[in-house]
């Protein structure tokens, strides 16, 4: 026997709730409050014990990537996710070349409004990396959190 652990749906989009609005509550007052999404390049190992510091000196030289990063400046209602719990996708974000020299994208983080050091919350390696070396160059980006999945024990 193995012990199971279940969220219910009610408390896995509850937690979604709560992880959205610790990284973009547009609703903020007095103020909206925006999270980041910025780039690595695929010189940088992505492990557990990669640091913000390390993330910042991998960060991409893209022609037109906005200092600090993109806005991430909301997310969705939660929805069921495939395993249960729930799943929550941010605001679209389009990266694109437009010019200067070539990058090679190896992946993302992303980065809560905690002031005065964001904290690094979620990162993602691109397998295969991504190459923007001409205009057309890009792919859209979502975030995507889940909390609350279930997994069924092992036998």
């Amino acid at each position: 026997m193995a012990d199971a652990v279940v969220y219910t749906k009610a408390a896995a989009f509850a937690g979604c709730d709560v992880l959205a609005l610790s990284i973009a509550n547009p609703d903020a007052d007095p103020s909206p409050t925006v999270g980041k999404v910025r780039l690595f390049d695929e010189t940088l190992t992505l492990t557990e014990d990669t640091t913000r510091e390390e993330l910042i000196a991998a960060e991409t030289t893209l022609t037109g990537y906005p200092s600090g990063g993109y806005s991430l400046t909301g997310f969705d209602t939660p929805k069921k996710g495939p395993l249960g719990g729930g799943v929550i996708t941010s605001n679209l974000i389009d990266v694109a070349y437009a010019s200067g020299d070539t990058v090679v994208v190896g992946g993302y983080w992303v980065e809560d409004p905690t002031s005065p050091t964001p904290n690094v919350r979620y990162a993602v390696k691109y397998d295969p990396p991504r190459t923007l070396a001409a205009v057309g160059d890009g792919w859209p980006l979502v975030v995507q959190l889940g909390y609350g999945g279930n997994i069924a024990p092992s036998v």
